[in-house]
């Protein structure tokens, strides 16, 4: 167990993630929750230019300045490599694989895809389809997850995931993206690797005069509520129990700061549910005297 000292000693928790999104700013919350009830802890989150300006190593040169206890981080393994010279505990959220050197803040990608097609299975769509990044690893797991539970049904499944993070290399995908859209079998299901994706779906639609949820029944995953009624019509989302893992990222840096754990170890945010929205509201039936009755419902 810690020494009292240890304890109640004011930790200094160093934050390299973005805080644009809703994902993030949950994760947040569960963090500054944990801190409250086992601080004080004090946060800073160091501006992301720092880091174009000064490269990693100043990074690194400002933690030890400050004398961070702990780091949580949003970077690629192989920059975050020089964290360890910190010698201090980092957590990493996942962006293309997971850290076999640090603590990983992840997901159960897997279960998050396999939630996706079983909601699609109740409305008896018989055309799946997933559009992603097969470059981060939440994108590539949730199709895997997606995939599997389509083929253990007989069901068609469709798929396109781009590999660019570049924005004009991205652009040219979106040329490409479209004519898959207009290409697939219609009605069709389509899951997206996430809400930002879910909309960039939605919008090709709508040039396209491609009808949601008549056509494409859409579906993303964050239930971030901005990206998701932004889009015409709103898009149903897989919810995540984000905060619950911040709260858990705190209760792992407190135990790494205080030697109750040596090794790293993985926290895993779990889906809870699906948020629908007007972007499903579709049953894939052909009678249409049934079709009205279950609209009515």
């Amino acid at each position: 167990m810690p020494q009292e000292s240890e304890k109640h000693k004011i930790a200094k928790i160093l934050l390299l993630i973005d805080y644009s999104s809703e994902f993030s700013r949950r994760l947040l919350r569960g963090l500054v929750e944990y801190s409250k009830e086992h601080g004080p802890w004090i946060f800073y989150r160091l501006p992301s230019y720092y880091k174009a300006i000064h490269g990693k190593e100043g990074v690194v040169k400002w933690a030890k300045e400050w004398k961070a206890d702990g780091i949580l981080a949003h970077w690629d393994n192989e920059e975050s490599q020089v964290l360890n010279n910190l010698g201090i505990p980092v957590v990493l959220q996942n962006i293309k694989e997971r850290s076999q050197l640090f603590s990983n803040l992840t997901g159960n990608y897997v279960g998050t895809g396999a939630m996706a097609a079983r909601f699609f299975f109740q409305k008896r769509f018989r055309n799946f389809a997933f559009y992603g990044n097969r470059r981060v690893i939440w994108s590539r797991e949730r199709a895997e997850g997606f995939r599997r539970e389509v083929e253990k049904v007989g069901g068609n499944y469709f798929y396109f995931e781009t590999e660019n993070f570049d924005e004009e290399q991205f652009h040219q995908d979106m040329v490409v993206l479209e004519q898959w859209l207009i290409s697939l079998p219609k009605p069709v299901a389509l899951f997206a690797c996430d809400d930002a994706f879910a909309l960039q779906i939605s919008e090709i639609c709508k040039i396209n005069s491609i009808n949601i949820p008549q056509d494409i029944a859409l579906l993303g995953v964050d239930n971030d509520e901005l990206i998701c009624n932004l889009s015409d019509p709103p898009i149903s989302s897989i919810v995540l129990d984000v905060e619950k893992g911040g709260y858990e990222v705190g209760k792992l840096m407190y135990q790494l700061m205080t030697k109750e754990r040596k090794k790293p170890f993985n926290i895993v945010i779990n889906p809870i549910r699906v948020e629908q929205r007007l972007s499903t509201e579709r049953y894939n039936i052909s009678n249409k005297y049934i079709l009205e009755v279950v609209k009515y419902i």
